[in-house]
């Protein structure tokens, strides 16, 4: 080989291993950028934020959030869970909408149904938007249909008695997280976080620390306190949320299936973190509804679960997990 086709094939090889080089630090560099999507699903303004991954992860990671919304929309009657609220049958059901009313039906029986799946009726009867409360007659009727255990669920089939209707607005965004986190772990992520309105679904750590989540302080667009946490889920079920005065009154969308009117108790919120988002969008509803010491009670009880109770003075009470981990800081 003469001289010149030496240089001649060094150079290629330089280049061979130039372009080698180019393409893995290109690589790498698309994942160490943050990627971050705000969208509108669930009736409420979502964000999914990619540490570690690319583009076409977090577009397949929207597009299954907003299908599984579009699923779940009770007020639509052409979605999954419309079609069965309205015709009281759905043969050969998803096997999310399967998974999701089991998951219901379970948290409804807790505390025989109060919280429930059905509240439909009752649910729609109030109008937060519009700041209309319902008559004493309308609540009744709608109170008198609340009852998850006329929902049968066979192998191949859902079906609803006695009028009953199903809204999952309370277990939706849970349920839709644990599903969004699932696919971005399977699908190589270790670092995200998945804000559903407010729900929040954290995945890894960020940069070797765990995600600094916060808390609001009711009534307030600040924060009352933050939780350090990673691979977990944060939610809050409050009275500030959705609500109206009438009168000098508060009515709140966190209503009593005994008697349809919003729960009036010493709090002002409940946040849960748990493993499951699922479980975390259920009991903060739930644990609201049982108030301070059956809330905390039902907390204690039940695995890997911690919870902060705010109340009417915006005093923190926290579950005895909590307490001890240290992972929780009160903003003054």
């Amino acid at each position: 080989m003469n001289r010149r086709k030496s240089i001649l094939y060094t150079a290629i090889f330089v280049l061979f291993l130039s372009t080698i080089a180019q393409t893995l630090f290109s690589l790498k560099g698309c994942y160490s950028t943050t990627l971050s999507r705000t969208f509108f699903a669930a009736d409420t303004v979502c964000t999914i934020t990619l540490y570690d991954s690319d583009e076409d992860t977090l577009d397949k990671a929207v597009e299954l959030s907003n299908s599984l919304a579009d699923r779940f929309n009770c007020r639509d009657d052409s979605s999954e869970i419309g079609r069965l609220n309205k015709t009281g049958i759905c043969k050969n059901p998803s096997p999310e909408l399967y998974e999701i009313i089991n998951q219901g039906i379970h948290f409804s029986s807790l505390k025989n149904g109060l919280f429930d799946i059905t509240v439909k009726p009752l649910s729609s009867s109030w109008d937060f938007k519009e700041n209309v409360m319902p008559s004493k007659d309308e609540i009744s009727a709608a109170t008198k249909k609340v009852n998850y255990k006329n929902i049968k669920v066979y192998e191949n089939s859902i079906s609803l008695k006695n009028n009953a209707e199903i809204d999952l607005g309370a277990i939706a965004k849970g349920y839709i997280a644990d599903k969004v986190s699932d696919f971005l772990v399977k699908n190589g992520v270790k670092s995200a976080i998945i804000n559903l309105g407010g729900n929040i679904t954290t995945i890894g750590k960020r940069d070797g620390n765990n995600f600094t989540i916060g808390i609001q302080t009711p009534f307030n667009q600040g924060n009352i306190a933050s939780i350090s946490c990673g691979d977990t889920s944060v939610v809050t079920s409050g009275i500030y949320q959705r609500y109206f005065k009438k009168d000098g009154k508060i009515y709140h969308h966190l209503l009593s299936t005994k008697t349809g009117y919003p729960v009036q108790n010493s709090l002002h919120s409940v946040t849960i973190i748990s493993p499951s988002a699922t479980r975390a969008d259920a009991l903060s509803t739930l644990c609201f509804l049982l108030g301070k010491d059956e809330g905390m009670k039902l907390v204690e009880a039940t695995d890997n679960t911690e919870a902060v109770f705010i109340d009417g003075s915006n005093k923190l009470h926290l579950s005895s997990g909590l307490k001890q981990s240290g992972n929780i800081i009160e903003i003054k």
